[in-house]
């Protein structure tokens, strides 16, 4: 199913170089061998088999030999007196519906704590796929301040070439000048929250770029029950209702059955009597014991029922909330797209109006702005319909 953790591609990604991962998918197995919590659950979900497989035993616990020795005190007439010498072995047993109701309970935790594993390497691709659009945001961002750069530094040597030819006023090269100042310190902004941005993508991944492709196709979103924080809250309520059931069925300590081996020694004479003793131990059921352990059991499976209701009510409300997200940043994304072209239209008819002397410099001043902050605001819409496409399939619990 897509939303099973696969072990041996995580074992892979660990091994893997720092900048070697070219997929989205691998870095989000780089960060989930990175996890301490994945790393926690799969350590419980060994735990948990090695519960199942004790309860496979042909005993609830292992069996007990108990040897003892008893002699007269030998100080007051070592030659009267006698010896006592005992080995005994105990063994304790099932009662009947005990081994099945531990064999599903054990079962039952290691499904919880497998799907539990599952569902926070969900929750980590979340996290990747929001630090990685963050990037690419900051990366698109610089790219366009870099173009503003380059235009603006143009502009400028265009002004300072036609003000030697006495075409232009001083006060245009100023502007100009400070367009480009301006220009040059928004880009070392821009460069500065890209590098932060690199760094905590580093951080949860251990790459040290963003991987050749990341972007995804919206996934068909429909039932939910695959869902791995769902399919992990399932599991849950079965562990708790496998410990209810468990609770009842081991109302008191296994009994045990022992055999007795006893020899007596007279020192006097050396005769010695050999006698087997068999007995049988069964611990009581009481209510002190009991209720406590099967309120507990009742009290955890309504918690994890309550939870696991609450788990279905926020996946579905994510969903329609990144179905209605997606459809409003395509509607961003064509106005932003309209607005850009006609801004792009605007700056080359205001430079070759000035150009030519038909427009004041400030004209074109103006045009770079609005171009400026319409291909900023493209680039944006675009990386927005990319990052709520990762969204959607977030919420539809797609692994990427």
């Amino acid at each position: 199913m897509h939303h099973r953790l696969v072990v041996a591609g995580i074992v892979a990604a660990i091994a893997m170089p720092a900048s070697a991962a070219s997929t989205l998918h691998q870095a989000f197995e780089r960060a989930v061998a990175r996890n301490a919590e994945v790393q926690g659950l799969q350590a419980r979900t060994e735990e948990a088999r090695a519960r199942a497989a004790a309860a496979r035993s042909f005993t609830p616990a292992p069996p007990a030999l108990i040897v003892g020795a008893r002699r007269e005190n030998p100080l007051i007439d070592p030659r009267r007196g006698a010896a006592e010498y005992e080995a005994e072995l105990e063994i304790p047993f099932w009662l009947p519906g005990q081994k099945a109701a531990a064999g599903v309970s054990a079962q039952a935790l290691e499904g919880s704590f497998r799907l539990g594993a599952d569902a926070v390497a969900w929750t980590v691709a979340g996290a990747v796929r929001e630090q990685v659009w963050v990037t690419a945001l900051e990366a698109a961002e610089l790219a366009v301040t870099r173009r503003r750069v380059d235009t603006a530094l143009a502009i400028e040597a265009d002004v300072a070439r036609r003000l030697k030819g006495g075409e232009v006023a001083r006060g245009d090269l100023l502007q100009a000048q400070g367009e480009a100042l301006a220009a040059r310190i928004a880009l070392a902004e821009v460069e500065l929250r890209y590098r932060q941005s690199l760094t905590a993508w580093t951080a949860l991944t251990g790459l040290d770029a963003l991987p050749d492709s990341f972007e995804e196709i919206a996934a068909a979103t429909g039932e939910l029950d695959g869902h791995p924080r769902l399919v992990a809250a399932n599991a849950s309520v079965a562990a708790a209702r496998a410990d209810v059931q468990l609770a009842q069925s081991f109302r008191r300590d296994p009994p045990s059955v022992s055999l007795q081996n006893r020899a007596d020694r007279d020192v006097a004479t050396g005769d010695s009597f050999h006698t087997l003793r068999l007995n049988l131990r069964v611990p009581f059921a009481t209510d002190a014991r009991n209720r406590p352990r099967i309120a507990g059991a009742q009290a955890t499976l309504t918690q994890a029922m309550v939870s696991e209701q609450r788990e279905r009510a926020y996946a579905v409300a994510d969903l329609q909330a990144a179905q209605l997200a997606l459809a409003t940043a395509r509607t961003q994304f064509d106005l932003a797209q309209a607005r850009d072209t006609t801004s792009r239209d605007a700056l080359r008819l205001a430079r070759r109006g000035f150009t030519l002397g038909e427009a004041p410099f400030v004209v074109v001043l103006l045009a770079l702005t609005r171009a400026v902050d319409s291909e900023l605001a493209f680039a944006r819409a675009d990386i927005g319909v990319k990052r709520a496409i990762a969204r959607l399939n977030q919420a539809a619990g797609v692994l990427p």
